[in-house]
């Protein structure tokens, strides 16, 4: 099954343990209450918290969990730029600025660095943008780019 978009029904929620996860974000807490998840290979994307203000380089700073196969690593993506409307195609330029605040992928996943890359780029693209709350697009396509202060 490909990369969905939807609310997160409440038994997802106890089996990620989702609570205790929401506690660390946004002080506190966040508002996180949809996903993309692919649950055949135990693998979620979620945004957990957004950047405030005015300027466009802070309300673009994103922080996520990325939840693959059994470990949860924390991303900071920024969005970079994107365009796109309902029945039209649409697209995004997200930025990797960190994997784990900068520390990378702990020693046992280094090998599938490739693999981890590329299933959140698939994750992205399934994302569109918005997730539950995405524009109706004819398609969809993202680039991802991995900021040289990023380490994997």
């Amino acid at each position: 099954m490909p990369f969905l978009n939807e609310f997160i029904p409440a038994a997802d929620v106890e089996k990620y343990d989702l609570k205790a996860i929401n506690a660390k974000f946004v002080v506190g807490r966040t508002n996180a209450r949809d996903w993309t998840v692919d649950r055949d290979r135990d693998i979620y994307l979620r945004n957990v918290a957004t950047g405030a203000g005015a300027e466009p380089e802070l309300r673009n700073q994103t922080t996520w969990t990325f939840y693959w196969h059994g470990e949860l690593l924390t991303l900071r993506l920024d969005l970079l730029d994107a365009s796109g409307g309902p029945g039209e195609p649409g697209w995004s330029h997200w930025k990797l600025v960190w994997l784990n605040g900068s520390s990378g992928l702990p020693l046992h996943l280094e090998q599938f660095r490739g693999q981890i890359i590329g299933d959140l780029r698939e994750a992205l693209t399934a994302y569109q943008g918005s997730g539950v709350y995405s524009a109706d697009y004819s398609e969809y396509s993202i680039t991802l780019e991995i900021g040289e202060e990023c380490v994997l």
